[in-house]
């Protein structure tokens, strides 16, 4: 188990054979109105240089951002990625800490636009953005991260 940042509790959505359970898991902490979300880099998650791979840093910063803003924005619904833009600007060595503070920016009555900067260790590594539909009715099950939240604090 990796060394996690006090406060932070596994998200939910890592079922056994899924894809966040192959890359994850992913932690949050609630901070403000708004979410932390992270995961320590280990050597599954790293290129042949060592460091973070840019395929698990758009990963994690999708599921950050569809995660994330839906618990910020209380939708409780699945969110479809529609558009993820993503800037590298730096590398995220093996065993940092890497975390993003999703942000909404608008949603509409079918469409939530969000933003985030994920950073290693506090450095900026990567700059995202994504589109995101709605996907079906609200749901119970993309709530459960607002619950164990809600049970750990």
């Amino acid at each position: 188990m990796p060394d996690i940042p006090a406060g932070f509790v596994q998200m939910p959505g890592h079922d056994p054979g899924i894809y966040n359970s192959l890359i994850g898991p992913f932690w949050a902490k609630p901070e403000g109105e708004g979410l932390a979300i992270g995961f320590r880099v280990e050597a599954r998650h790293c290129n042949p240089a060592g460091q973070c791979h840019g395929g698990m840093l758009a990963g994690f910063a999708d599921i950050a951002l569809a995660g994330g803003c839906n618990h910020v924005a209380r939708l409780s619904r699945f969110l479809v990625t529609v558009s993820l833009t993503t800037d590298f600007l730096a590398p995220a060595a093996l065993g940092t800490w890497v975390g993003a503070r999703p942000e909404v920016l608008t949603v509409t009555r079918s469409t939530l636009f969000g933003q985030c900067l994920v950073t290693a260790d506090g450095g900026p590594v990567l700059r995202a953005s994504g589109t995101f539909r709605f996907g079906g009715d609200p749901d119970p099950r993309f709530d459960r991260l607002r619950r164990l939240l809600e049970a750990n604090t």
